[in-house]
This record gives C-alpha cells, structure tokens and sequence, in this order.
C-alpha cells in the first residue's frame, strides 16, 4: 500500500478507514533537515537517543493489513510531536521572555520540552537561540499539521463506526532494577484512566501477559500531550500510549533491527487487531449468537 506523503510524516489507510483503530508512531522519525544539524552542538550520532529507535518499522504487518497508520519522518529533535504548542523554552528563542510562556513542565525543565534542549550526559543540544519565526514554523508546518490529521481520522472512525482508538506507540530504553518484581517489557499509558475505557488498557495487559511478557500500567509512563490532546472517551474517542522495550526488536547496542523484529511486529499488528475485536463488540455478538 502506498503512503500518503504530507511534508514530516506519512499515513496508510486513514483516507478511508476501514477499522476504528489507528496506529500513531510520532518519536522515530529520522529525517534531520540541514537546517537542524547546522545548529548541532553535538555530532549528530547523539540525537539517535531522541528516537524511538525503528518504532515505525513495527506498523509494518499493520499497514500490509490495511490497518490505518500515521507516523512521522521528521526527526524529534526537530519539534516534538507529544508535547504542547506552548510547551516552549523561552531560553531557547531570541528575545523571548519567559512570561510570555506558561509554568515549564516537569519535561521541559528536564530539557525535553516542545523543541529538545539537552540530553543527560551530553549537555546542551545547540549551538545558538533559534528565532520564533523558526520555532513557528515548525509548528505550522509540522506539528498542527500532524495532529490535525490524526482528529481528523479520529472523528471519521467515531462517525463510521460509534467508536474510535488511537494507540500511539513508542519505544523505551530497558528499564533495570524494578524493586517491585520483573521489569516491564511494555507499559501501557491511559493516563491513569483519564484516557480511554478501563476495558482497552486491560484487553492491551492481557494479551501481552498471555504472550509471556511483563506488563506495567502508567508507570513509568503515563501518557502525555498526545493523549491529552485526542482522547475524548465521552465521545468515545479513547487513546492509549503503548511502551515497547527497546531491546525486545533491536540489536544489543540498541541502533538496528534485531532478531526479535519480527515478533514485535506481529505482536504489535495482535494488538491492534484485538482492539478492533474490542471496538466492534465481536465478542458480543458472537455470544449473542
């Protein structure tokens, strides 16, 4: 299936959506423009912990399905997909005063507000401000675009089918020495039931738990913009965040394509299709038979 292109990301079968479920993929883009790494301080190599390393390549199997997809090719480093609008460090932009923007988030104070900052252990991203036209323009040309197109698939799967998912994947570093027992493989976020109906997160848990795999819920991940921005459950609207161990699909240094890819890309096209299962009430009908 060809993907329909817009500038920074890409989507399969959202035209017409034929399942109420859409796949979102906004943190492994790995197009950097040369604009943005002429503003690197660091080598490029670095940003490589900004990604969500080969997520995108997890739809794969989903989009051979005709599941509907969206993800983004434009780097994080170049604006940040899950956070606000107005998540700006106004440090980072020429002639800005920081009254001009609302109270930094937890994230941006950590240097990964709407344009990333800095990295632990690397320091400082960039070399000079950016202007706010540059910053406005990733906005307009990126950002709004993007989320603009997800509600709009959204409210077509609402509109077609009463119901409609959005599971917005992402991948996480192995996350070592959990004190309370095995450390999670996946984390499913519903921003602690804000997000979505309880029945998708525990439909998510279950069936990777009956796969073998550990399974956490909001913790360490929650959930963030994304979530907040599209979920709408009283409308039926639901997003759900899903957390997958890096080192589950990649090689050991964590860069390329492992021997467990092809697993995590039936697992996560699995999940999928059980929420359709979900979504449609198949179970409810077939009982009713």
């Amino acid at each position: 299936m060809a993907p329909t292109d817009i500038d920074g990301f890409a989507s399969w079968g959202t035209e017409n959506p034929s399942v109420p479920v859409l796949l979102s993929v906004p943190h492994a883009g790995r197009d950097y423009p040369p604009e943005l790494l002429d503003a690197l301080r660091l080598p490029p190599a670095a940003l490589v912990r900004l990604e969500d390393r080969y997520a995108d390549a997890l739809t794969r199997r989903c989009v051979a399905l005709g599941y509907p997809v969206i993800m983004a090719r434009r780097a994080r480093a170049w604006i940040d997909l899950n956070r606000d609008e107005e998540d700006i460090d106004a440090e980072m932009v020429q002639g800005a005063l920081r009254s001009d923007y609302p109270t930094p988030g937890v994230k941006q104070r950590g240097g990964l507000g709407l344009i990333p900052r800095r990295l632990s252990g690397e320091g400082e991203l960039w070399k000079r401000q950016f202007t706010l036209d540059e910053v406005q323009h990733r906005i307009l040309s990126f950002h709004r675009p993007y989320h603009e197109a997800v509600a709009d698939v959204l409210e077509q799967m609402r509109r077609r089918f009463g119901v409609a998912i959005l599971l917005d994947l992402h991948s996480m570093p192995p996350i070592r020495g959990a004190a309370s027992g095995p450390a999670p493989q996946f984390v499913v976020g519903d921003r602690f039931g804000k997000s979505a109906a309880s029945r998708y997160a525990e439909l998510l848990i279950t069936q990777l738990q009956a796969h073998g795999f550990n399974v956490a819920l909001n913790h360490p991940y929650a959930g963030a913009y994304i979530l907040r921005r599209h979920a709408r459950p009283c409308a039926n609207i639901h997003a759900i965040q899903l957390e997958v161990d890096r080192s589950l699909y990649l090689d050991p240094d964590l860069r390329h394509p492992g021997v467990g890819f092809d697993r995590m890309d039936t697992m996560i096209s699995a999940l999928v299709s059980a929420l359709v299962d979900e979504a449609l009430g198949s179970d409810a009908l077939i009982a009713a038979e």
